[in-house]
């Protein structure tokens, strides 16, 4: 019986260990040499530093996660032109299981983390206009939440955010 009781507990612990440890439920990577949406542009850029973001997300059951959201004030805050070699990933950790948990499943919590680098271009951001329309410009990380959502709104496809000038410019 004692032997039963052991093996019940290490069971009971090794199944609360593989839950609390972290999952990864996706993972998106965009680091081509072609422009693909925030990749690594063709070109020359300089890094002006790199970053690491994270938002827990609850109460979503679309999976559909705007990275902008996620880096918006960071980019608004920095002498950058763009976000480059974005990696986004989501997962499960101690964090989200709690919240599950206490919530019975119905939070439906999960954590985005994006990775990347903040780039000012070589020579100024002229050459990444070229053949491009700007959908939108914005004073500020707030007003650029709001330009990118009614764009959005009307089935605008936003390729690229670019910072010129103190601006933001949203191109198709």
């Amino acid at each position: 019986m004692k032997k039963l009781t052991v093996l019940i507990s290490m069971v009971l612990l090794f199944g609360l260990t593989v839950m609390m440890s972290s999952c990864t439920i996706a993972k998106i990577s965009g680091k081509g040499s072609m422009p693909l949406l925030l990749n690594n542009p063709p070109e020359k850029v300089k890094v002006i530093s790199h970053f690491t973001e994270s938002k827990m997300i609850t109460f979503d059951y679309t999976s559909s996660f705007d990275v902008y959201e996620i880096i918006a004030d960071r980019l608004a805050n920095s002498d950058a032109d763009m976000a480059i070699n974005l990696t986004i990933t989501i997962k499960s950790d101690v964090g989200t299981f709690f919240v599950n948990l206490f919530t019975l499943g119905l939070a439906n919590a999960r954590t985005v983390q994006v990775e990347g680098d903040f780039v000012k271009k070589v020579g100024g951001m002229g050459a990444l206009l070229k053949n491009h329309e700007v959908l939108g410009v914005a004073a500020n990380g707030k007003e650029l939440k709001d330009v990118v959502k009614r764009l959005a709104a009307n089935g605008q496809t936003i390729r690229n955010i670019v910072r010129q000038n103190g601006k933001f410019l949203v191109l198709n």
